[in-house]
């Protein structure tokens, strides 16, 4: 995304085959993502939480992840590979909800530029997603009861996945989050299916949450700030790497048209097929060449992300050379009285209940 003060993720209700869910993870990233995840992090990060906590469960790799999407135990144990309920088996299934955690452009340009910024960042994002599971799990509910006199119930338990990216599909700085909601969810006594829907209407609250947790993260706004780095108020973007936004968004969009159109043209002449992560790869460095045919097409993610630096260098990025200070808000100096007007006339512009 190229700006805004929000985290504007979006939410995605997977319908389909566990194999294919796979493909959608594996695919959706790009060499940068490849060469991180070679490092041992695997696929994706699990997570289980009740409305009191959230525990870190470890690693999955392809194999557990896709157990974990065909909505089967993973991990040690007795239950270990057993299906959680009853489970449907044809392509309608929801297997999960996806939530996206990201933010402005101009915080994944500073990660580029400095190591510690990137490693700072990534934690408030991890940080970010463990707020918005914990936050589900303690408003997500299900359905009991007979159809058609079905009720709502709290959950008790919910699995997440977190799968780490750190480019946009065309190979841009873009660092973000996904973060998957197992549509298996435990409540009174049984494995049941989550009320996706009311999963959807909690998105802005989601946004929100995940946009408050990274812009007050104090070791994230601390690093900026000491590496010079003004952080806009108002829109959330880092001043100084605000004139290089367009650039790298334009380009990415131009790669991502030409994506698209590559996807399009092999789906038309073999309908019902899925691309697999090889055949993407190949479109990638193809539009990257058709894009930047000037350019050498980076071959691993050390040095994509020297040809990051080296561009915005060409563009005249100048870094800071002084801090900049820091100063935090305190609570008692706010008006609560206005800030909750403002609230409510925000939502009310959006005609929210």
């Amino acid at each position: 995304m190229g700006g805004g003060s929000a985290l504007h993720g979006g939410l995605k209700i997977y319908r389909g085959s566990p194999a294919a869910a796979r493909n959608y993870v594996e695919a959706d990233r790009s060499r940068v993502d490849d060469y991180y995840l070679a490092e041992g992090t695997g696929v994706a990060t699990r997570y289980v939480a009740s409305p009191s906590k959230i525990d870190l469960a470890g690693p999955m790799d392809g194999d557990t992840y896709e157990r974990w999407v065909a909505g089967r135990h993973v991990g040690e144990g007795p239950c270990a590979g057993r299906a959680k309920g009853r489970l449907r088996t044809d392509d309608r299934a929801n297997r999960f909800v996806e939530i996206t955690i990201n933010g402005p452009k101009t915080w994944s340009l500073a990660a580029v530029v400095d190591p510690e910024i990137a490693a700072a960042y990534d934690r408030a994002q991890e940080r970010a997603a463990q707020e918005v599971i914990g936050w589900l799990a303690q408003h997500a509910t299900t359905r009991i009861g007979p159809r058609g006199r079905q009720v709502q119930i709290p959950v008790e338990e919910i699995e997440a996945a977190v799968i780490h990216h750190h480019t946009s599909r065309a190979g841009d700085p873009h660092r973000h989050l996904h973060v998957q909601i197992n549509a298996r969810v435990f409540a009174h006594g049984h494995w049941r299916g989550l009320h996706t829907i009311g999963v959807r209407d909690f998105l802005e609250a989601i946004n929100g949450i995940g946009h408050a947790v990274v812009m007050t993260d104090l070791e994230f706004r601390t690093l900026l700030a000491s590496r010079g780095f003004q952080v806009d108020a108002d829109s959330g973007e880092i001043v100084e790497l605000q004139p290089f936004v367009a650039t790298f968004s334009a380009r990415s969009r131009q790669i991502e048209q030409n994506l698209d159109r590559y996807e399009a043209e092999w789906r038309h002449t073999r309908p019902g097929q899925e691309p697999g992560p090889r055949l993407r790869q190949t479109w990638d460095r193809r539009a990257w060449a058709e894009e930047r045919p000037d350019k050498v097409v980076p071959t691993s993610g050390a040095r994509l992300e020297d040809w990051w630096r080296d561009e915005l260098a060409h563009l005249g990025l100048r870094r800071p050379t002084r801090p900049v200070p820091l100063e935090p808000v305190r609570p008692g100096t706010l008006d609560r009285d206005a800030m909750a007007a403002e609230i409510l006339t925000g939502l009310g512009a959006r005609a929210s209940a």
